[in-house]
């Protein structure tokens, strides 16, 4: 019998060497990173525990007290000991609000309390959980790397924050939408969804492992990291036409693109190319992040460096800022420019964030399908943009290269250029990621939707917060459903429409309509888009395509639902104590309203709109995140069971 709780023993000790670092470069952060270590601890910590009871990776018992506090007991191999987690709210999707102490209890009566995630998951492995899993060891790794990460980051905003309190101060505007609209009206090249995505500061939700960064040293992570205001200069790299495959949407490439908006790197690459005496016309350009350039590009493509079939551009970068996934960037001071997203060879919170070759095949040619769409269907059209990839390049190893190394050098040195979600935006609309919606304001220090509806609230004159709180959410989801909906019933396209990859435009603080970002992940069933609109034929190896209705709505299900608006009610209803059956309420009836709409669309096939019975079922899908971790299974969806909020049978 185990008296007592031990640390993990590894050798990878990120937390020395971010305090070396700080020492070295930032002495006065090392007491504030100090204490935001604990807190950083305390939220990672209770995200892993509602994992595993959510993700039902061990077995638990469930105790009720008579003060409404239930236990959660997790029981372990020896049946004499126990963990106790004390929980005062469990919500519909299996969000739980620990109260109090976990605690370590063995058959003695001998308690000890877990502080820590570390502690927590030695005590799993040491009763049985690693001989049920086999990526123990680099689970515990990736997840003290996102606990110094997030103490990290709880230490830069905490910095930054003074610093736009006082310029709100100083500009006289008391909520955030303002704040964001006066700096635009005073600096034309500011960018309020720069500002929005460098202030998600959690990261995700959900995952223990939300900021984990494996391979970047705590210098890379505040140099290049969208917390600490990353601006990373981008190299252009021209590679060798018989090195590189292209897919353009339309006639522009990754190259035209990037010589027709940066003319001094269409300077540089004449002067380069002349100097070097190669014919400019033989070559394409990649766009490649400055972390990847250095410590990847160099070190693995040495002979194609040596023999002039890549050639950095490096003096004339692009201008940039680390958007919310990292790697995927924003032109600094024009909107009208192209985002970029760079191939960098990091794991961040599952897998390494590459580019692979599908992607940038596959990215232009489901954009040319979303753009026919939008153009021909007025219900999407009405609420839902794509930010289209225009362009993907990567590099083509020579055909003698093995099947390993070749993708590494196609996935490592690969790009896509995306438009840009506020090229089109009016003065008075805001674009901002939806993640940004339930992370803190710097300006108000409530979560940004909590600030909206109780500024909703106040300008409407409601009773109360949550008749103001309900309204909202149905003006919301009446916002973000219709479009993404049509896309799977009709057309047989599900999208990973969650926090991260969703652009929310607001005018007036209320939601207008949605941009979604990213065609990796997505899922098309072409027996549905067939009806309608030929398709290319895409690359397989992302597992794109599908047969199975039902797995269109498991990426529905977990990315919108779960992964979207369950994040954004649980965060209500926490902050403003309101119903989230009443929440919940608001988006069911508009789900149905919109079902009722496509029941009148006569070109759909009836059995398509079967998906609305399967989306009011009891049970929903989620990705079982750090069940996939675990078996570093994090490219082949697995999923666990969850209480539908849609389903009238779970209203609370």
């Amino acid at each position: 019998m185990k008296n007592n709780i031990k640390e993990v023993n590894s050798t990878y000790d990120y937390g020395s060497e971010v305090v070396t670092y700080l020492q070295k470069d930032y002495p006065h952060f090392i007491k504030p990173y100090k204490n935001n270590l604990g807190v950083a601890e305390k939220v990672i910590l209770h995200q892993l525990v509602q994992a595993i009871l959510r993700e039902k990776l061990m077995k638990v018992e469930w105790l009720n007290k008579k003060d409404s506090t239930s236990i959660a007991i997790i029981k372990l191999n020896d049946e004499d000991e126990q963990i106790e987690v004390p929980i005062a709210k469990v919500y519909t999707l299996s969000h739980i609000d620990i109260d109090g102490d976990i605690l370590y209890a063995n058959v003695s009566g001998h308690k000890k309390v877990i502080t820590n995630p570390s502690q927590f998951l030695s005590l799993l492995t040491d009763n049985g959980f690693a001989t049920t899993f086999d990526h123990i060891d680099q689970f515990f790794e990736e997840m003290t790397n996102s606990t110094h990460n997030y103490a990290l980051a709880l230490t830069i905003a905490e910095e930054r924050k003074k610093n736009v309190q006082r310029e709100a101060k100083q500009l006289e505007v008391n909520n955030t939408m303002n704040y964001v609209l006066e700096k635009k009206r005073q600096n034309a090249s500011f960018s309020p969804l720069i500002f929005f995505e460098q202030w998600v500061i959690q990261g995700h939700t959900i995952h223990p492992c939300s900021r984990t960064r494996l391979g970047l040293s705590p210098r890379d992570v505040t140099q290049f990291a969208p917390e600490w205001t990353g601006e990373p200069n981008v190299i252009p790299v021209a590679v060798h036409k018989k090195f590189c495959q292209m897919t353009n949407l339309e006639n522009r490439s990754a190259t035209g693109i990037l010589l027709e908006e940066y003319p001094e790197v269409s300077n540089q690459f004449k002067f380069v190319m002349s100097s070097k005496k190669l014919n400019l016309n033989d070559y394409e350009l990649i766009p490649v992040h400055p972390w990847q350039f250095k410590n990847t590009i160099k070190s693995y493509y040495k002979e194609a460096l040596d023999n002039n079939w890549i050639v950095p551009l490096e003096g004339s970068t692009i201008e940039t800022a680390a958007l919310v996934s990292f790697r995927s960037l924003a032109p600094l001071g024009d909107q009208t420019k192209h985002h970029i997203k760079t191939a960098m060879n990091v794991q961040m919170t599952s897998a390494i964030r590459t580019v692979s070759a599908a992607s940038t095949r596959n990215g232009p040619k489901v954009s040319s399908v979303l753009q026919t769409i939008t153009a021909n269907d007025s219900l999407i059209k009405s609420s839902l943009r794509f930010m289209s990839e225009e362009a993907g390049i990567h590099f083509e190893p020579d055909p003698s290269v093995g099947a390993d190394d070749r993708y590494f050098l196609q996935k490592n040195l690969a790009s896509i250029i995306r438009e840009n979600p506020e090229a089109s935006l009016t003065n008075e609309e805001i674009a901002l990621p939806a993640a940004a919606l339930i992370n803190e304001s710097p300006v108000t220090n409530q979560l940004l939707m909590e600030e909206l509806i109780l500024n909703y609230a106040r300008n409407n004159k409601f009773a109360s917060i949550s008749a103001a709180a309900v309204d909202y959410i149905e003006k919301y989801a009446s916002v973000l459903f219709p479009g993404v909906l049509t896309l799977i019933t009709k057309y047989g396209i599900s999208m990973e429409v969650h926090l991260q990859n969703c652009v929310c435009v607001f005018r007036d603080g209320l939601p207008e309509r949605m941009i979604v970002r990213d065609n990796g992940g997505i899922r098309v069933m072409n027996e549905r888009l067939s009806h309608f609109i030929g398709l290319e034929e895409l690359d397989g190896s992302t597992n794109l395509m599908t047969e199975s209705s039902q797995e269109l709505l498991d990426v529905f299900f977990h990315a919108l639902i779960h992964n979207h608006m369950g994040e954004i009610i649980v965060a209500l209803s926490r902050k403003l104590q309101v119903n989230e059956a009443q929440l919940w309420k608001s988006v069911r009836s508009t789900i149905k309203e919109i079902y009722t709409s496509l029941t009148r669309d006569s070109s759909i096939p009836r059995c398509n709109l079967k998906d609305k019975e399967l989306m009011m079922s009891p049970q929903s899908s989620m990705k079982a995140l750090v069940k996939m971790r675990l078996t570093n299974q994090f490219t082949e969806n697995a999923y666990v069971d969850i209480a539908n909020p849609l389903s009238l049978t779970n209203e609370v």
